[in-house]
């Protein structure tokens, strides 16, 4: 196995002092699998079996091979996407969420290691499962450890015990991890019928907000705190605060749309093509799957190579893709619009964002 990143090592060692037993949050394109796999290596030196959970088909994958490439002399099983590997020949054993917690999945010796990729995915009743008392040893790994429910509270947060800061942007800038980027915020306009219907589901979701606070006492702030209390209010459809929560969430939603879909958008998207033309491969960031299919449509027009990409292809419409020369993809939260673009001469890429408040 290769040498460890300064802030990989940090975490690992953060994680070996906390009773090999904490999450790791670092940001994505900063290494968290590598600090996964120093772990099942300290796991294997103590003849631990290792169980891996990853919440997608393409993870598992990744996973399989990468673990495969720097522990080549441990036996690496899969489970999941029609492999049915075991314990009984493989000392690590890497399982999508869903086989993890099917009835009769395999199981480790006690006292194993669990490593949870994607951590904060698993902060529900089900996939919870997983989480056993067989495992003395775990190690979560995630971008952010958040949810828009009590979900890292209730079930993420006891089992893993700690929480340790692995690579922010910050560090991973300062160590030369991620690529420089150059940041800009451009303004586009509504229509006057997108500026009416905003105003409009502005109005409702501003003045149940307030009731939903005044009333009710929703956490006014931080904004995810906000956004817990009211899906939990929502689950009361019967009561007055349930359907106040819920009339908050319809609002927020459909502004939410207009903001990612207004007409605006696809006018600076177009001002952008030449370049996008002009770039080795580009990827731009929409909010809906919709708005991902529009924005393609307005490139191809433009003649630049495009075509949308979402989790809701299946994984092998997807892979193919991966080479186009742009790709306009509806996975990004928070409505960024990014466009990346290399500059030949230097090698480094340059990045545009549109950034909705």
């Amino acid at each position: 196995m290769t040498e460890l990143r300064a802030w990989q090592k940090e975490a690992f060692e953060a994680w070996r002092a906390a009773g090999s037993r904490g999450i790791v949050e670092a940001v994505t394109g900063t290494g968290k699998t590598r600090v996964g796999v120093a772990a099942m290596l300290a796991a294997r030196s103590m003849n631990q079996h290792v169980l891996v959970v990853v919440p997608t088909i393409d993870l598992l994958e990744q996973w399989f091979t990468e673990v495969k490439h720097l522990l080549p002399s441990v036996s690496v099983g899969r489970r999941g996407n029609g492999h049915k590997d075991d314990f009984r020949h493989s000392s690590i054993l890497i399982s999508t969420i869903q086989s993890a917690i099917m009835r009769g999945a395999p199981q480790p010796r006690p006292g194993a290691l669990l490593v949870a990729d994607e951590v904060h995915r698993y902060g529900t009743d089900g996939f919870a499962r997983v989480f056993s008392d067989r495992f003395d040893h775990r190690l979560g790994l995630t971008a952010t450890l958040e949810r828009q429910d009590e979900g890292v509270d209730t079930y993420i947060r006891p089992y893993f015990e700690t929480t340790i800061a692995g690579c922010d942007f910050a560090r991973g800038r300062r160590d030369n991890v991620l690529a420089p980027v150059r940041v800009m915020t451009v303004a586009v306009e509504f229509t006057p019928d997108e500026r009416r219907k905003f105003d409009e589901h502005d109005a409702v979701a501003r003045d149940a907000r307030q009731q939903l606070i005044a009333q009710y006492r929703c956490t006014a702030a931080p904004f995810g705190a906000f956004m817990k209390d009211v899906a939990v209010l929502s689950e009361q459809r019967d009561l007055p605060e349930g359907r106040l929560a819920g009339r908050y969430m319809s609002a927020f939603s459909k502004r939410r749309s207009l903001l990612a879909d207004c007409a605006g958008k696809l006018s600076a998207l177009a001002v952008l093509a030449p370049a996008l033309a002009e770039s080795d491969r580009s990827i731009v960031f929409s909010e809906t799957k919709a708005s991902a299919e529009t924005g393609s449509a307005v490139l191809r027009e433009l003649g630049v190579k495009s075509s949308a990409y979402s989790s809701g292809l299946d994984r092998l419409a997807r892979t193919p893709r991966s080479s186009a020369v742009s790709r306009w993809g509806a996975d990004q939260p928070r409505g960024t619009a990014r466009a990346g673009r290399r500059d030949r001469r230097s090698g480094r890429r340059r990045r545009s964002h549109h950034r909705e408040q």
